[in-house]
């Protein structure tokens, strides 16, 4: 069996969600927080540490795992949330992290595999859609994401453009899902159930 890589993971769980009405990373989904299920889908890739990035660290300190608050341009979007997972690992010592959003319960069990596969920076898309926040990054990417935060951009698909990442391809999964179905709203959460329910 090959062994697991020793890539770090930042779960990207900062977002105001308001279009959902509440914390969409603790909305119950299938008996669950969310964020256990985005969780259960990346745990058994990789070796490497797994943190969350909230600004609400109460809420989350029964997972045991890292909490990392935005310590630069909070309230810029999941930018920022990227920013936040580059210093950290850059602090660890690790050379790349994958970030990836909290709001994907059907996230691809072969993440990491394939964004590494694809060349650092890379991000994730399926068939003709880019899903740029989640992706593998440089840690020393920080000083760039930093000055392009600092010119006021705060486009995910333009940062991406902007630092040439590479686009890994995933495809849907056996059931058609796309695993980067993101839930938005509360008519999306009731249709993650009916998905689960029916896998």
């Amino acid at each position: 069996m090959a062994q697991k890589p020793d890539i770090p993971i930042c779960i990207l769980a900062g977002g105001a969600s308001r279009r959902f009405g509440a914390d969409k990373a603790l909305a119950v989904l299938d008996g669950r927080p969310m964020v256990e299920h985005v969780l259960d889908r990346v745990h058994d890739q990789t070796i490497g540490p797994i943190a969350i990035n909230t600004g609400n660290a109460e809420a989350f300190k029964v997972l045991g795992l890292p909490l990392l608050r935005d310590a630069a341009w909070e309230s810029s979007g999941p930018l920022a949330g990227i920013y936040t997972a580059l210093d950290w690992a850059s602090q660890e010592g690790f050379e790349t992290v994958i970030t990836l959003a909290v709001d994907l319960p059907f996230a691809p069990l072969d993440l990491v595999t394939r964004l590494s596969a694809s060349g650092v920076p890379s991000i994730a898309a399926t068939k003709e859609r880019w899903h740029p926040v989640n992706g593998i990054w440089t840690a020393s990417q920080s000083e760039t994401l930093g000055a392009y935060l600092e010119s006021g951009k705060r486009s995910a698909h333009g940062w991406a453009e902007h630092c040439g990442a590479k686009v890994a391809l995933f495809d849907h999964g056996p059931d058609g899902v796309d695993p980067f179905w993101n839930v938005n709203t509360q008519d999306d959460m009731v249709a993650a159930q009916r998905l689960i329910a029916r896998t």
